[in-house]
Parts: C-alpha cells; structure tokens; sequence
C-alpha cells in the first residue's frame, strides 16, 4: 500500500467528518430512507487517540450512524475505544486476519496479528453489538493441502460474523512480485490487465490448487448448517441484530457463489428455510406480544399524567385529605 499511495497518514479534521455525517444523517431524513457509511481508511484507528476524539466529537454532535470501518485486530484491545465505536454507530469492522498460522504471517510481516488473541478480541466486539468481517487469504507459501479447513474449525469457537477468503496477489512494486518474478513463478505477471477472482498469478510452493481451498472455504463457511450454528451462537443478543446477521451472510456469499437471479435467491432462501422461519416466528411473537402491551402501557402512561398519578395512584374520594369533617 505505501508502494501506491505513499508513506504519509493525512487526517482530516474531526469537524470536516461530523459534518459529513450530519449533512448525510439530514439527507436519510429528507428522502426518508436509511443510511449507513464505510470509513474507507486501510487502518480507521492507525492513531488510537485521534480516532477517539473523533467518535466522542460523533456522539456529543449527534452525527451517529451504522458504519463499517476496517481496523488492524492489534487495536482492539482498548476497552474505551471499543465502547466509543458502539456509542458512535459502529456495527461491523473489517479485520485483514489473513492466515491462522503465525509462521505464515511473520513471512508476510504481519506479525502483529496474534492468532491466539483472535477470539479475545472478536469476543469483546460481540459483546457490543459489533461484528467481524474477517479476511482470509489463501496460497501463502507456508500453506499447504488442507488449509481450508483449518480456519474453519477455529471459527466454530467465535462469535459469527462474514468470514471472506482470497488468494495472495502480489502486486507490482512490492517486494513479494519482484520475489516472485525473480524466482520464476508468476504466471499472469501482468494479471491486474486481465482481472480474474479467484485465479491465482502465480505458482504456490506447497499447495497445488489454491483455487479450490478458497472454494471449500466459502462453501462450508456459508452453508445452511454453518448459518444455523452462527444463529444459535448468538441466540442470547436482540433479535433485530440476530436478523440483520442472517440477511448479511446470505448476501456475503454472493462474493464467491452468482446470485443475481431471483431463481439463484429463491434456492438460497429455500436452503435457509429453517433458520429464516425460526427468526420469522420469533419476530412474530415479538409482535404479538407488543400489540398485547401496548394498551396496558398506554394505560399506565394515563393514570401518571392525571393528578397524584405519579405519587402512586389517585387518593381515595374518602382519604383524610379529601374528606369533610364530620359534624359534632
């Protein structure tokens, strides 16, 4: 990335940011839709006390929205700047874990990722309300046959969230493309003219077909039974949320699998039948049993707005307060 765009962080003003978002949240309201916002930085929180400053300037100006940011895993230990991305609207954060495997990860610099401290940390976004969109990449030369499955079992102990996979691209002006064309073994040494996903550019050295880790990977980490089992992990949390992470991993598999097609959607519903009915009647319950307290609530809200209401209740016609005295 510094290859492209330099080795220069550039922030804007907090001020510059809150009025975006409100210019943005007054628009939502205007044409009354809905909004939400990807802060599209490669790392929201590369200054852990700026990007506080900037979430506490959100929530005391009332520009908060649902948004996405990505964030390196390493900065979300701090507990302050956790609730600050709750409060300020944060819902989903994107996280480059890329490999489950220190050893791959120190080869590609990224050793600051700790695979140990994965769960730590996506356990204390759950706990907010917040989710992981976490990437995966495949072909790394410490990988070998099998790789796919190895995120996978780890997953099974997270909180869900919309795992991604891809394959190692190395781009020109890196040091891993002049690695690879030094050694021989890119085989689209210009592969960013003829953009193919899902193709690898170059020749792994322990694992044959890169391609179908990726595609095992997406199959099992979106299939109705791992939807189901991401579901009954997160049964304790509010409804709305539980809902809104359903509709997400549907629409996430679409990454990979085409389904632009009504027919292509209509056979992914029919697969999540069982999931998507358990949610359904639940909300219907949620429903019924609003409509059932509403009248008592509104009852409620009456008896306090009437005098002595909020005092516990009218006084008696015959309480000593009110009552005449008797004659002698």
């Amino acid at each position: 990335m510094t290859g492209f765009f330099g080795d220069a962080i550039r922030f804007r003003s907090n001020q510059s940011v809150v009025d975006e978002l409100l210019r943005l949240k007054q628009r939502a309201r205007d044409e009354r839709g809905t909004i939400g916002v990807f802060f599209i930085d490669d790392n929201f929180a590369i200054n852990v006390q700026r990007k506080k400053s900037l979430l506490r300037d959100i929530i005391a100006e009332n520009a908060v929205l649902p948004w996405v940011a990505q964030i390196s895993i390493n900065l979300l230990k701090d507990e302050e700047l956790l609730d600050l991305i709750a409060r300020s609207g944060g819902r989903w954060i994107f996280v480059g874990l890329e490999s489950v495997d220190a050893a791959n990860l120190e080869k590609v610099h990224k050793s600051f990722n700790k695979p140990a401290e994965y769960k730590i940390a996506l356990d204390r976004l759950a706990d907010r309300g917040i989710y992981a969109i976490t990437s995966f990449i495949f072909g790394m030369d410490g990988d070998t046959r099998g790789v796919a499955k190895r995120p996978e079992e780890i997953m099974k102990t997270w909180p869900p969230g919309l795992p991604v996979f891809g394959l190692m691209t190395p781009y020109p002006a890196t040091p891993i493309y002049g690695r690879l064309l030094t050694a021989g073994r890119l085989t689209r040494p210009k592969h960013w003219l003829d953009f193919r996903p899902f193709h690898m550019a170059y020749t792994p050295s322990k694992i044959t077909i890169a391609e179908a880790e990726v595609r095992e990977a997406w199959t099992c980490s979106y299939s109705p039974q791992t939807n189901a089992e991401a579901m009954s992990r997160v049964a304790h949390r509010p409804l709305r949320e539980r809902a809104v992470m359903f509709v997400a991993r549907l629409a996430f598999r679409g990454i990979y699998f085409p389904q632009m097609r009504r027919r292509e959607w209509g056979l992914l519903v029919w697969r999540n039948r069982r999931t998507l009915l358990s949610l359904s009647r639940e909300g219907l319950r949620h429903a019924r049993t609003s409509r059932q307290e509403r009248p008592q609530i509104e009852r409620i809200a009456t008896n306090a707005a009437m005098p002595g209401g909020s005092s516990g209740g009218m006084r008696s016609a015959r309480s000593p307060a009110t009552t005449s005295k008797d004659p002698a």
